[in-house]
């Protein structure tokens, strides 16, 4: 999934039009880059690609002064199509990097509490499979391996933020459904 075209489109999905400084400051309005790395001039290149596919489009070029153009751009049909199947990948809690959950339901305008509900549950059994793989490795590896030295570390640690993910994703659920 590209990040960038996820959160040109989930702002634009909100609040059509803006512009790519519009976009920016909602952005940052909600925090997104205290958990994604997401950087300004990817927004203006993920901008200039969703257009190019039609999945967004311009609607106005507005010049104040001696400040440069600005271009408006709106969500077409297909990019919401798109945002919708992006959204949904997000929603499974583990893309990208531990936040997709948190990070679909920050742009959600249009799923319902039942339908987030049920891509918790899928999302849980894609942490529960996780966890089964992590164990099925470790059972794996034989005395002599040296990366039983340190891999059981790495997938602890990687273990309490599944954990935790999926604690959060339960809690978040459980609210929603309980006002």
């Amino acid at each position: 999934m590209n990040i960038s075209k996820f959160l040109v489109l989930g702002t634009l999905d909100h609040q059509s039009p803006a512009s790519g400084y519009g976009i920016i400051r909602e952005l940052d309005k909600k925090m997104i880059s205290r958990w994604t790395n997401v950087k300004k001039g990817s927004i203006y290149h993920a901008l200039k690609a969703l257009a190019k596919v039609e999945q967004i489009r311009e609607t106005e070029r507005i010049k104040q002064g001696q400040f440069p153009t600005m271009t408006l751009y709106e969500i077409t049909d297909a990019g919401r199509q798109e945002f919708d199947k992006l959204q949904a990948e997000a929603f499974l809690g583990l893309y990208p990097y531990y936040f997709g959950f948190k990070l679909a339901l920050k742009f959600n305008s249009r799923r319902t509490i039942s339908e987030i509900a049920e891509f918790g549950e899928k999302a849980i059994e894609v942490i529960d499979a996780q966890f089964a793989g992590m164990d099925a490795y470790l059972n794996s590896l034989t005395k002599s391996d040296l990366r039983r030295k340190t891999d059981p570390l790495f997938i602890e640690h990687d273990k309490m933020l599944l954990r935790a993910e999926k604690q959060w994703i339960q809690k978040a659920i459980e609210k929603m459904q309980n006002g």
